[in-house]
């Protein structure tokens, strides 16, 4: 009989060369090419040069075994079923039970016929074809979630902001971290920061990682508040997860404007502030359940507001890191991460200092969830609102059109009153509709700042009646927030109107931006005095308050207190 050369190849191993011609002859007749041996030093052998599909082997043979040859063949194919019957004349438990653990996958007992020893060979070839099938899938589904990874990496991590300031570092459980950093650049020259934590990990964890994303990107970007960024992917999650899938959140607002951290934290550890000693100055804890677990947030949700100096670091975790277990089982815990990230800001990398610190910790150990740290420094980002002043400075010198009355080329309006006031953040929206008539363009940052800055003035002094001197301290301004928030939530009354007016220019443009509000009024000059007596006080006294309208004065060409101070009235012109 002719072997087909693309047959399966099976070697069988018997000390007795009559045994293997009729085991041979028996394969061939189920279209298998054959090799034969009969020690099991030289099976292995063969094993190794051949790596055949079927491997039939008797028990007892001199040299080595068939117990020990199985196990040696067995650990040659860890990654293969690599099929193994034992051919034995020992009928006895012990016998069956002693091939099992040497690694064979069924056992034959001489005499047996041939049609019983070719249905054995059909049943174990058939499992052995569904494992090839199994590791075929396997393979694919690999591949494919290999390259699911890169685009979604390439999708979030890799559009992050200032990744050569900010310290982001993660070491997934699986090829998938069910973990999500992001950070994002907010127009007028504050920061957004977001940790997030899905349920579990791998590749179900991060299904919600790139809608969290796109949300967290746009929304800051157009403008909208931290709390209303939040509120909008709670909701989403709600919508698009699994009742069983949510995610543990802690989202901050850096502002160097207003030397303010805010904090919202929704099931994570707590949040770390360290001052520039690399002390702690605060622990946030979460104060919110996860998001995506209920449509809405909770009726007391809100941002906790943290005075931050230079050199302030926020620095935010995952619970794996916390709960990162050695080889006793014990968890590594907040004081092991505070010790490791006081040493890492001394060496000025907390991020590789506390992964260091924590694999070291568990010593090898397999990884039980996905490891999550942000570092965030406190100051500069300022910087970038104020970049390119100076050749905007110089191109306004140039537009000799630009104090000349002209009809605007089109004008926006708003109205807001009572509970509205509360409800709607007005910015994003007048910045949607100047970007959706004009273009993009990063002097609208400028435009943004200017925009915010005088409707929060308008809202905070002139319709709630806060009192801006609360927050020339630390506490006084988590004070300040605080109140606000409460008035916000109870507000029924008051009135604001919004209007921008676009006036070309031959080199840019020009936007005439009215804000006016029915409150008791504004004393600009009282506050010009309250602001010259306080930095009397002297250069250490840290003046929160007075800092918006110093910004718009610096942004604006033209700035006007009308009425009573209920109305204002900023120029920007911008140059193309």
């Amino acid at each position: 009989m002719v072997e087909n050369p693309d047959a399966k190849l099976a070697l069988v191993v018997d000390d007795s060369e009559m045994q293997c011609k009729i085991l041979k002859n028996l394969l061939i007749e189920e279209d298998y090419r054959v090799l034969t041996c009969h020690d099991g030093a030289r099976a292995v052998a063969l094993y190794i040069e051949h790596l055949p599909d079927l491997v039939l082997m008797d028990i007892n043979m001199p040299v080595m075994n068939g117990y020990e040859a199985a196990k040696r063949i067995k650990s040659l194919s860890p990654n293969s079923l690599a099929p193994l019957i034992f051919i034995t004349s020992l009928d006895s438990d012990q016998a069956f039970v002693d091939g099992i653990e040497a690694g064979g996958d069924g056992i034959l007992t001489r005499p047996f016929s041939p049609e019983v020893f070719k249905a054995k060979i059909k049943s174990i070839q058939r499992i052995s074809n569904l494992y090839t099938q199994v590791k075929t899938l396997q393979q694919e589904q690999q591949q494919d979630a290999e390259l699911a990874e890169q685009i979604m990496s390439g999708v979030i991590e890799a559009r992050n902001f200032a990744l050569d300031r900010i310290g982001i570092i993660k070491q997934a459980a699986a090829l998938f971290s069910g973990d999500i950093q992001l950070t994002a650049l907010c127009p007028g020259g504050n920061i957004n920061v977001l940790l997030g934590d899905f349920t579990g990990h791998g590749l179900r964890s991060s299904i919600g990682a790139i809608p969290l994303s796109e949300t967290f990107r746009v929304m800051t970007k157009k403008g909208f508040s931290l709390m209303e960024i939040i509120d909008q992917v709670n909701r989403q999650l709600y919508e698009l997860l699994p009742v069983d899938l949510f995610c543990c959140v802690c989202c901050v607002t850096i502002s160097s404007h207003e030397r303010s951290a805010y904090v919202f934290n929704a099931g994570l550890p707590d949040a770390y502030i360290f001052n520039q000693e690399g002390k702690i100055k605060h622990k946030v804890e979460s104060n919110h359940i996860p998001l995506g677990v209920m449509p809405g947030l909770l009726a007391h949700a809100q941002l906790q507001v943290f005075s931050v100096e230079e050199h302030d670091r926020v620095v935010l975790i995952s619970d794996g890191i916390l709960e990162a277990r050695n080889h006793e089982g014990e968890m590594y815990g907040n004081k092991r991460f505070e010790y490791a990230a006081k040493q890492g800001f001394y060496q000025g990398d907390i991020p590789g200092k506390v992964f260091d610190a924590v694999n070291e910790f568990c010593l090898g150990r397999p990884q039980e969830d996905d490891l999550s740290l942000i570092d965030v420094p406190c100051d500069g980002w300022e910087q970038a609102l104020t970049t390119g002043e100076s050749a905007h400075s110089q191109a306004v010198s140039e537009m000799h059109d630009l104090y000349l009355e002209s009809e605007p080329s089109w004008k926006w309006q708003l109205s807001l009153t009572g509970q509205r006031l509360a409800l709607v953040n007005p910015v994003p929206m007048a910045m949607g509709q100047i970007q959706e008539i004009e273009g993009n363009g990063e002097h609208w940052n400028n435009m943004y700042s200017i925009l915010t800055e005088l409707y929060v003035n308008a809202l905070d002094h002139g319709i709630l009646r806060l009192n801006s001197e609360l927050k020339n301290s630390a506490a006084g301004f988590a004070h300040y927030f605080m109140v606000r928030e409460s008035r916000l939530k109870n507000l029924a009354t008051g009135r604001i109107d919004i209007s921008l007016s676009y006036h070309p220019l031959t080199s840019g443009g020009k936007m005439i931006i009215s804000i006016a509000d029915d409150g008791e009024g504004f004393d600009l000059e009282g506050f010009y005095k309250q602001q010259t007596k306080l930095k009397q006080v002297g250069e250490d006294k840290v003046m929160l308050c007075g800092r918006g309208i110093d910004l718009v004065h610096q942004l604006s060409e033209k700035l006007e207190y009308l009425d009573k101070g209920n109305k204002v009235q900023a120029t920007y012109v911008w140059a193309k």
